[in-house]
């Protein structure tokens, strides 16, 4: 899960407990003394509708309810809860470290899954983000870079997931990628991670949708870039014509500097209103007659809607001496010139996705030209050469730049 900001408040939060078992409950407890939670009032049996509106009386921030006693007990209490009273915070707490129960507790609303025992370091990042959904000052919103591509196979998705890398690193900032390929998406796969939850999970779940809500479903990777990835499972998946897409960008633009977006097959209105709320919009092509055509259709059309729009074309595995194609050909079938180059690093790319390790953390052509369009991204400018023996440094490895950016 990605960091959350610390609350601009240290205030204790009121807990009400419910654990069946007298041990389990005791021993939780004791993991609460000396944290920021402080338990008001001890259930010892999951809560009949009037301890329900005994806890209503409490006011209490938080209620954790514990699993092991009977999952579908549990589950119907959490829902209940959720349903009647959405400001408290329900968390759910098991000796299980069982991602399908976590699923289900989620989706029954609870926002944390805490696991026992119970550590400080759990509580302390709990107390957190259950603090942080208070209001904050206000502050800019994030940056929308969003990828989309000419055409299938163009490899939007590994320059997608390799920029939104060498951005986290580049520019210090919080940066999140989203995985908009419902279906086949692979921005997780390709950073060798696995996800739990989905984007499709935030967009069927757009009533309670809150940043609280929002971090569960993300996973991070070790360099600090957070993941919303696509579904593991393959299925057809209509998102609802609702604010739902528009909730979870707010939610995402609010939380992170820059949040990078793999457009991937998505299509009809989640489509346009990316193209209608990007910061800059990446255009992914190659030098091949369908993708530069296909590009030119693209361009024609949002230039049309929004000529200002800022619009980067990227040209994917190019390849100067072997391509059929010259570039000057190329910027007048686009009507515009090629912003960016990434040389065709094929094999390496390959070898990259098979074993999730991410081209963009070793030094190679393909990487000078990802951390050159992250600098750019985030103001950083763009390097010239070096001197002689001095060279970018990404995740400990070094190599000079060679300008490609126009």
């Amino acid at each position: 899960m990605p960091d959350i900001p610390k609350p601009t408040t240290s205030k204790a939060l009121s807990v009400a407990l419910m654990a069946p078992d007298a041990g389990r409950r005791r021993s939780l407890a004791t993991a609460l003394a000396g944290s920021h939670f402080n338990v008001a009032r001890e259930f010892g049996a999951y809560p009949s509708p009037a301890d329900l509106t005994e806890i209503a009386r409490l006011a209490c921030d938080v209620v954790i309810v514990d699993l092991d006693a009977g999952v579908e007990q549990s589950m119907g209490v959490i829902e209940s809860i959720c349903s009647r009273y959405p400001a408290m915070t329900v968390m759910a707490y098991s000796s299980k470290n069982d991602a399908t129960l976590m699923r289900r507790s989620m989706q029954a609303g609870a926002r944390e899954f805490l696991i026992e025992p119970l550590l400080p370091e759990a509580l302390d990042e709990a107390f957190i983000r259950t603090s942080s959904r208070r209001p904050n000052q206000e502050k800019a919103a994030g940056k929308m870079l969003v990828f989309a591509t000419s055409k299938g196979g163009v490899g939007v998705t590994t320059v997608a997931a390799n920029f939104a890398l060498a951005l986290a690193k580049e520019s210090g900032a919080r940066v999140v990628v989203v995985d908009m390929d419902f279906q086949l998406g692979e921005i997780a796969a390709g950073l060798g991670l696995t996800a739990t939850f989905s984007v499709v999970d935030a967009l069927m779940n757009a009533a309670r949708l809150d940043r609280e809500f929002l971090s569960t479903l993300l996973i991070r990777h070790a360099s600090g870039l957070s993941v919303l990835g696509a579904p593991e499972d393959y299925s057809f998946f209509h998102s609802p014509v609702d604010e739902g897409a528009n909730k979870l960008f707010r939610i995402l633009r609010d939380e992170f500097d820059y949040v990078v977006v793999d457009m991937g097959a998505c299509h009809g209105h989640i489509q346009e209103m990316l193209f209608t709320i990007a910061t800059t919009l990446y255009l992914v092509t190659e030098m091949t007659f369908p993708a530069l055509r296909n590009a030119h259709r693209l361009i024609s059309y949002l230039s049309a809607r929004n000529p200002d729009r800022q619009l980067e074309v990227i040209v994917n595995r190019f390849n100067s001496r072997h391509s059929k194609i010259d570039e000057n050909s190329a910027t007048k079938a686009l009507t515009r010139p090629v912003n960016w180059r990434v040389p065709n690093t094929y094999a390496a790319v390959r070898a990259a996705q098979d074993n999730g390790v991410p081209l963009v953390m070793e030094s190679s052509p393909f990487t000078r030209v990802i951390v050159q369009m992250a600098r750019a991204a985030c103001g950083s400018g763009v390097a010239a050469k070096s001197e002689t023996g001095k060279g970018f440094h990404l995740f400990g490895l070094r190599g000079v730049l060679d300008p490609v950016h126009t």
